[in-house]
């Protein structure tokens, strides 16, 4: 699987558990390490090794030379590439170019910012997670205070598979794909031979609109209908 369809994976669910995050005037370090909390209870619900200011996978150096770069958080699974993961309060060039260096050494690579609206484009793959936090100034310094509102994240549905809209003879769903008309080969009168079986019940073998083998020589026309539900096809 690619790195970049990985880190969607990843930033989507972390998302969602992030979602019921919510607090009220809360400091940025306090936010911060809340944050830093609640995505590390993240991975380790999911069985996953939890670390935190681990240095860097790609082996990036840090502000000295001599000293390793590190990252936020990282996730380490069993039979799937860790998960590196930032966590910004602003837009910070230097966390995203980090992510960037660790997903071209096989590292998933998670940003999550908050805070400031994000002001820069964020290149793939690296995966994007926004957590709003409007706050407020307070006291004569003006400082902020952040909070946030629990937000409920849902995937879109996935499609369902269109199915016949008849039902079976037990009152079931028939679960036979349909034709244009919403109903299938078995239920769509319009398809089937019409013709009349030995047990006097009509033929429902599709045809596209005219005789089956068994039929053909039947001269007695039929009823254009069909049961909601398949007769018992008695062909002898």
């Amino acid at each position: 699987m690619e790195i970049a369809l990985r880190a969607e994976r990843a930033g989507m669910s972390l998302a969602r558990w992030l979602g019921p995050l919510a607090f009220t005037d809360w400091s940025a370090a306090r936010v911060t390490s809340e944050l830093t909390r609640a995505i590390v209870a993240w991975g380790t619900a999911r069985g996953w090794r939890v670390r935190c200011e681990v240095p860097s996978l790609a082996g990036l150096p840090g502000s000295h030379p001599d000293r390793p770069g590190y990252l936020d958080v990282v996730c380490e699974r069993l039979g799937a590439p860790p998960i590196a993961i930032e966590i910004d309060q602003t837009d910070k060039a230097s966390s995203v170019r980090k992510l960037v260096a660790e997903a071209e050494a096989g590292v998933v690579p998670v940003w999550v910012r908050w805070g400031d609206p994000v002001g820069q484009v964020v290149p793939a793959p690296v995966a994007l997670v926004v957590i709003e936090t409007p706050y407020r100034l307070a006291g004569p310094t003006g400082r902020r205070l952040y909070s946030r509102a629990a937000v409920d994240i849902r995937l879109p549905a996935a499609p369902q598979p269109l199915r016949c809209r008849a039902t079976t003879k037990e009152g079931q769903p028939c679960a036979i794909d349909p034709r244009p008309s919403g109903l299938c080969h078995v239920h769509d009168p319009a398809v089937q031979c019409g013709g009349r079986t030995r047990k006097g019940k009509i033929c429902v073998v599709p045809t596209g609109g005219g005789r089956c083998k068994y039929h053909l020589d039947q001269v007695e026309d039929a009823p254009r209908t069909a049961p909601l539900w398949p007769p018992d096809l008695d062909m002898s």
